[in-house]
């Protein structure tokens, strides 16, 4: 297996005296002292209830709904949209195309970026920007994503621009803007190597937990992968807040197969989609 790149928090086992740092993609944040140790201490017996299912009724190991499409806009080049559970991103892509800045340009390959917004409601309670740190950061992980994916010397000289906006986030907002931008790519037919899918998984006591919800990151990790199904290629790693390196497989393993299940997701609607394609134009 080839990992072309990772980007990971250190990992160090963790301690109850150590207080969680806030979360700017979760508004359930208890924050610390007594008051938060006790909350955080409730919501780690209720994650999973005594029948082994958790809040919103699925198993450890299940993913939330996905639902997805592609072309929902005629100006971008590539469009699409995503719902993994509550949390809903849309993606649009612009380019291949001239570049703005020739400061920037490359003759050999194209360049990628990314940006990102959020709607002021994303979170359940009102934004004051739709940017910051946090969104600005993700948008330069982003992009460097799709530089282990999309065959950039087919586009010498040239600029794609992926826009993101988060309409609402509910847990793993950095894997669904990776699967919208994949989306949107292959939309817009910009060649890539392979399908580029992401997704989350968390460690609850001693249940390995797949495709978290923002409640289910105040009681342990958030990882986030992100890889090549068909290569077998890691492009992405981040983890946030502690995870024990013990652990550590384990949580990776999991998500890794909901990748794959969340690559067999949007296959299927890529296909759909190709398959309407064809039969409006059969009819012309």
């Amino acid at each position: 297996m080839y990992i072309y790149m990772i980007h990971y928090s250190y990992f160090k086992p963790r301690s109850s005296h150590v207080q969680r740092a806030a979360d700017p993609w979760n508004h359930n944040n208890t924050g610390g002292g007594r008051d938060g140790r006790r909350q955080h201490a409730k919501d780690s017996m209720e994650v999973i209830s005594a029948e082994g299912f958790r809040q919103d009724g699925r198993t450890p190991t299940c993913l939330r709904t996905i639902s997805c499409r592609l072309g929902l806009y005629d100006r971008p080049n590539g469009s699409a949209y995503i719902e993994m559970g509550n949390t809903k991103v849309l993606a649009a892509v612009y380019g291949p195309r001239e570049v703005r800045s020739l400061g920037k340009q490359q003759f050999d390959e194209c360049i990628i970026q990314c940006q990102m917004s959020r709607i002021a409601a994303s979170q359940g309670e009102r934004l004051k920007r739709p940017t910051d740190q946090r969104t600005r950061a993700m948008s330069q992980q982003i992009a460097g994503v799709f530089h282990a994916a999309i065959r950039k010397s087919k586009y010498p000289g040239s600029q794609i621009d992926i826009y993101l906006q988060v309409l609402q986030a509910d847990g793993g907002v950095m894997s669904a803007c990776i699967n919208a931008s994949t989306l949107a790519l292959i939309h817009a037919g910009v060649e890539v190597v392979d399908y580029v899918v992401s997704c989350t998984a968390s460690m609850n006591k001693q249940t390995p937990i797949l495709d978290v919800t923002n409640q289910e990151t105040n009681t342990g990790c958030e990882l986030t992968t992100a890889i090549l199904p068909n290569k077998g290629s890691i492009v992405f790693l981040d983890t946030a807040h502690t995870v024990h390196r013990d652990q550590f497989e384990e949580v990776m393993d999991l998500a890794m197969a909901g990748c794959q299940q969340v690559y067999e997701a949007m296959h299927r609607e890529v296909e759909n989609y190709l398959e309407d394609k064809h039969a409006i134009m059969s009819h012309r």
